[in-house]
């Protein structure tokens, strides 16, 4: 999603800043905070596949967070390749509804707190 974000940015010599600003404690609060909204006058499937890739984000961030941290955990081939298939289904859904507004709001959401 950073990838997303950054060409956006239209001084190029910054985007290597911009993508260096972006935390991924914030990443897992907005992406968390995604899962409890309820987005009145969206299509139905531009919702469900911005909430899958929300819920994706957590959960193999938590994965490699384990992975990385957690040395009892023993990963299994199964695990490690259902893993790689709920990423590359979430890159999937991310294509489909990149340029939908309420992704573009996701997007500022990873880096930028919410006021109101």
């Amino acid at each position: 999603r950073i990838s997303q974000s950054v060409p956006n940015w239209r001084t190029t010599k910054l985007r290597y800043e911009l993508e260096r600003a972006f935390h991924h404690e914030k990443m897992k609060a907005s992406s968390a905070s995604i899962l409890q909204l309820h987005f009145v006058g969206e299509r139905p499937a531009v919702v469900s596949a911005l909430k899958f890739v929300a819920k994706t984000f957590g959960e193999l961030q938590q994965n490699r967070h384990k992975a990385d941290y957690d040395n009892a955990k023993f990963w299994m081939k199964t695990e490690a390749l259902e893993l790689v298939r709920s990423a590359e289904r979430a890159f999937g859904e991310w294509r489909s509804i990149r340029d939908e507004q309420i992704a573009q709001h996701y997007l500022i959401s990873l880096l930028v707190k919410r006021r109101n």
